[in-house]
C-alpha cells in the first residue's frame, strides 16, 4: 500500500451538458483532452488580445509601460547582449537603481528573456504587444488549470479562462500599463494549481517551487501576497481534510520560493533611507483607487464607470470593476447548493475570494500595499473558479419564469446604475445594456432548451470586448506619454542633438494643455524613454526616488523639473565652489519654457506689460532653438577625464587617469596628493570604495552625488576603486543557496515517497 494516499483529490464532477459527446453526424471539431482545450483557449486569448489595438494602437504601450518598463527592459536587454548584467546603471541616475526598484524583475529569467527580445526587436510597441500577449496567455492557462484542479469541467473552465484576462482591471490597468502586476497575477494562478496538485501526490514539487520563484523574482509585492494567500487557502483545505503532512510539504515549497525574497526585496528595504518612499508607511485611507461594494456588484455591466479618487478624473474612465457579461445574469440559473456543499475540497477557493473581496474595499494603503483596486483581480480569480464549478453542474431550469425575471432585473439594475454613475454616457450605457440583454436572452433560451452554453458565453465575451475597446479605447486615468517607439528613428532624431549627460529642464506634463502632448513630447520625451535613444538622460521615471537628488533638482518621479532649476545650473552649488552643471558633468541641456523660447530670448515690447526675463546662455555653451518652446544648449569644450565620471577635485588632488569599467558601473581613478573628489553618480546604498586596497568612506553631497575624501597618495600615485553591490546581496545570496538545497531535498523526498508507494502497491 502507498505511504500516504492523496486526500485532497477533487470530487468527480457530474458531466455537464456542454461537455457531452457531439450529436450524431456532427463534424465540428471539439478538443477531447485538457491539452487540446488549453491549447485552444491559449490561441483564442492570443487573438483576442489584439482587439484593443484596433481602437488604440498604443494600448499596450501606455503609462508606466511606456515611461518605465519597456525603456528599462530595453536597457537591460542591451546590456545583456553586450555581456553585462547590471543591478545599477549610474548613467540613468534617479531611474538606474534596478535592484532597489524590484519591479523590473532583473532576477527573473523570463523577464530577462523578454528584455533581450525588447532590445532585439527594435520597436517598443512590438515588444509591448508580444510580452503582454504572452502573459495574458499565461494567465488564461493558469486560470484554466486552477478550475480543472478543483473539478470544473473543461468547457466551463475554458469559459472563465477566456473571460478573466479581459476583465476591466486586468485589461485596462495591468495589461495596458502595470505589466509587473500582470506578471505576478499570472504566475500566482500557476502556483495555485501546481501546489494543490503536488499536495495530492500528482505532480513533482519542482513545478510549484519554480512557479513560486517566478512570483518572487518578478518583484511585484502583490504577486508575493497572492502566493501567501493561496498557501493559506491550501493549508485550510489540508487541515479540513485532516492531512497535516500536506501542510508540512506545502510549507517546504513556500519556504523555498520565499528564499529568493531577500535577494529581490532587501535592496528596496535597505535603500529606503535615501529614498522618498518608506517601506513602513503604516495604514491610511485617502480613498485613492478604492472601489466600493456597489462597484463590485456591477461586475457584469460593461459600461459601469465607478467614482473614485484617481489621478486625472473624479471617476474611472474605463470599466475597472467589470468581470464578465454572464457572471451576474447567469447566477439565478446555477445550482449553488451543490457547489457550496463540497466545503472540504473547495474551502480554499472561497477563502481566496472572500479575503480579496474584503481587501479590495479596505484602506487605500497598508504597509507596502497601496490602492486596493489592484486586488480586485485576485478576488475575481476565486469567483471565476466558483462560477466554473457551478457551470459544470447541470443548470437549474425549474421555475424558469422567475429565474428569467431575476436575470432581467439584474441587467436592468446594472444598466440604471451605469447611467446614474455617468449620465453623459447614456447612449453608451444603453448600447451596453442592450448587448448584455440580447446575449442573456439567447442564454436563457439555450438554458431552457438544454443546449450547450460554452460557445455562447465565449462569443459574448468577444462581442463585449469589442464594444468596450470602441467605447473606452484608453485608460485616461493614467498618463499617455505619446511615446516614440521605433528605436532606429529615436536614435537618428536624438543622437545628433543630445550628446553626453543630458538634462531636460521643464515639465512636459505642465505644458500639455497649451501645446499639445505630441508637440511637447517630441523633443522632451517623458519618463525613461530617452534611454532607448542611447541618451544618458538625468531625467528618468522612478518609483524609488533618491531624496537629495529629487529635492535639489526639484524633479518629479517621472523626470519633470521646475523652471527655477535653469539659473541654478550656472551658479556654484550649495556645498561646492563648482557650478551645478559641472558637478553633474552636463554636456547637453534642453529647456522648455512657460513662454515661447523666442519671446524669452528676445522679449517683445508689450505696452503696459513688463518684458519676460530673457534666458541667459552661460559662457562656454552654445544655444539654438529647436522650436517655439524648446531651446537646446550644448557645451562647447569637452569635459576633462572623458572616460570617467570625476566632476570635481579639491586643490590638493591631481587626477592622473579616470576610467569607468567595461560594465559601465565600476570606476578606477589614479591620483596624487590628497583631498576631496566628487563622482557624478548618485550615492545609493551599495557603493564601496578602496584606495590601494584599503576601504575608504563615501559621503553624499547636497545633490546626492558621491564625495570621497582621498587619503594622501603613495609615492608615484594611488588608485581609487569604486564598485557597487546591492545592499543585502550577501544575505540574499546565502538564503537563495539555502533555498536551492531545500528544493533539492524536497524533490529527493518526493521521489523516495513515490518509490515506497509503488513498492507498497506492488
Amino acid at each position: 500500500m502507498s505511504v500516504m494516499p492523496p486526500v485532497l483529490r477533487p470530487p468527480a464532477p457530474r458531466r455537464p451538458k456542454d461537455e457531452g459527446p457531439p450529436a450524431s453526424g456532427s463534424r465540428r471539431w471539439r478538443p477531447r483532452t485538457d491539452f487540446g482545450t488549453a491549447a485552444l483557449v491559449a490561441a483564442v486569448v492570443a487573438v483576442l488580445a489584439q482587439i484593443p489595438l484596433l481602437a488604440n494602437r498604443s494600448f499596450y504601450l501606455w503609462d508606466d509601460s511606456a515611461a518605465e518598463f519597456l525603456p528599462v527592459w530595453h536597457r537591460v536587454g542591451a546590456d545583456l547582449l553586450a555581456g553585462h548584467w547590471n543591478p545599477l546603471v549610474p548613467q540613468m541616475w534617479n531611474g538606474g537603481n534596478f535592484a532597489a526598484e524590484a519591479l523590473f524583475g532583473i532576477w527573473n529569467p523570463v523577464v530577462l528573456l523578454d528584455a533581450l527580445f525588447t532590445a532585439g526587436s527594435g520597436d517598443l510597441l512590438l515588444a509591448a504587444i508580444v510580452i503582454k500577449t504572452q502573459f495574458l496567455v499565461l494567465l488564461t492557462l493558469g486560470v484554466y488549470a486552477v478550475c480543472r484542479e478543483y473539478g470544473a469541467g473543461r468547457a466551463a473552465s475554458a469559459v472563465v479562462a477566456v473571460a478573466l484576462p479581459f476583465s476591466g482591471f486586468t485589461l485596462y490597468f495591468d495589461a495596458s500599463s502595470w505589466i509587473a502586476g500582470l506578471m505576478g497575477f499570472a504566475w500566482t494562478t500557476h502556483f495555485w494549481w501546481s501546489a494543490r496538485r503536488y499536495l495530492r501526490g500528482r505532480l513533482n514539487p519542482i513545478v510549484p517551487i519554480l512557479c513560486g520563484l517566478m512570483i518572487v523574482t518578478t518583484g511585484n509585492p502583490y504577486g508575493l501576497l497572492g502566493m501567501v494567500v493561496v498557501a493559506a487557502a491550501l493549508t485550510v483545505e489540508a487541515l479540513a481534510a485532516a492531512d497535516r503532512r500536506a501542510v508540512g510539504r506545502l510549507a517546504g515549497v513556500v519556504a523555498v520560493a520565499l528564499s529568493a525574497a531577500a535577494l529581490v526585496f532587501l535592496p528596496l528595504v535597505l535603500s529606503a533611507g535615501v529614498t522618498t518612499r518608506s517601506p513602513g508607511s503604516g495604514i491610511m485611507n485617502t480613498g485613492f483607487l478604492v472601489p466600493g461594494i456597489g462597484d463590485l456588484l456591477n461586475l457584469s455591466a460593461p459600461a459601469y464607470l465607478p467614482h473614485s479618487v484617481s489621478w486625472h478624473a473624479a471617476f474611472w474612465t474605463v470599466p475597472a470593476t467589470y468581470l464578465a457579461w454572464f457572471a451576474a445574469p447567469l447566477a439565478p440559473w446555477l445550482d449553488w447548493r451543490r457547489v457550496l456543499g463540497a466545503k472540504r475540497n473547495r474551502a480554499g477557493v472561497g477563502l481566496v475570494a472572500v479575503v480579496y473581496l474584503l481587501a479590495a474595499v479596505g484602506p487605500s494603503q497598508i504597509w507596502l500595499f497601496r490602492w486596493p483596486l489592484r486586488l480586485i483581480e485576485y478576488a475575481y480569480l476565486g469567483l471565476c473558479v466558483i462560477i466554473a464549478l457551478a457551470l459544470t453542474e447541470a443548470p437549474r431550469t425549474d421555475r424558469a419564469r422567475r429565474r428569467a425575471a431575476a436575470t432581467a432585473a439584474i441587467i436592468a439594475i446594472g444598466g440604471y446604475l451605469s447611467w446614474s454613475a455617468q449620465p453623459a454616457l447614456a447612449v453608451t450605457v444603453v448600447a451596453a445594456t442592450a448587448l448584455v440583454g440580447a446575449l442573456s436572452w439567447l442564454l436563457v433560451r439555450r438554458l431552457r432548451a438544454g443546449r450547450p452554453l460554452s460557445r455562447l458565453l465565449v462569443a459574448g465575451t468577444v462581442l463585449v470586448l469589442g464594444f468596450q475597446v470602441v467605447a473606452f479605447p484608453s485608460n485616461d486615468n493614467v498618463t499617455d506619454w505619446h511615446p516614440q517607439h521605433d528605436v532606429a528613428s529615436m536614435r537618428a532624431h536624438f543622437g545628433s542633438l543630445y550628446r553626453g549627460d543630458t538634462l531636460l529642464v521643464g515639465d512636459p506634463g505642465a505644458e500639455v494643455n497649451r501645446l499639445g502632448s505630441r508637440s511637447v513630447w517630441h523633443d522632451l520625451p517623458g519618463g525613461s524613454l530617452l534611454q532607448v535613444a542611447g541618451v544618458d538622460s538625468l531625467n528618468n521615471y522612478t518609483g524609488v526616488s533618491h531624496r537629495a537628488y529629487m529635492r535639489h533638482l526639484c524633479m518629479s518621479y517621472y523626470g519633470g523639473t521646475c523652471q527655477s532649476l535653469y539659473p541654478r545650473l550656472w551658479r556654484p552649488d550649495s556645498d561646492s565652489p563648482a557650478e551645478l552643471a559641472d558637478l553633474l558633468r552636463l554636456q547637453t541641456v534642453v529647456v522648455q519654457t512657460h513662454q515661447h523660447v523666442k519671446d524669452a530670448l528676445d522679449p517683445p515690447a508689450v505696452p503696459g506689460k513688463a518684458p519676460a526675463e530673457p534666458l541667459t546662455v552661460p559662457a562656454g555653451w552654445s544655444a539654438r532653438q529647436l522650436d517655439d518652446h524648446t531651446l537646446l544648449l550644448n557645451r562647447r569644450q569637452p569635459l576633462p577625464w572623458p572616460d570617467g565620471r570625476v566632476s570635481y577635485t579639491g586643490a590638493g588632488v591631481h587626477v592622473q587617469a579616470d576610467r569607468v569599467g567595461a560594465d559601465g558601473v565600476g570606476e578606477t581613478v589614479r591620483y596624487t596628493g590628497s583631498g576631496e573628489l566628487r563622482i557624478a553618480a548618485l550615492l545609493w546604498p551599495g557603493w564601496r570604495a578602496t584606495v590601494d586596497g584599503r576601504p575608504v568612506r563615501l559621503r553624499g553631497t547636497d545633490v546626492g552625488i558621491i564625495k570621497v575624501l582621498l587619503p594622501p597618495a603613495a609615492t608615484g600615485g594611488s588608485e581609487l576603486r569604486l564598485g557597487f553591490r546591492p545592499p543585502g546581496y550577501r544575505i540574499g545570496q546565502a538564503l537563495a543557496l539555502l533555498g536551492c538545497g531545500g528544493a533539492a531535498l524536497i524533490v529527493v523526498l518526493w521521489y523516495r515517497r513515490r518509490r515506497r508507494g509503488r513498492s507498497g502497491t506492488g
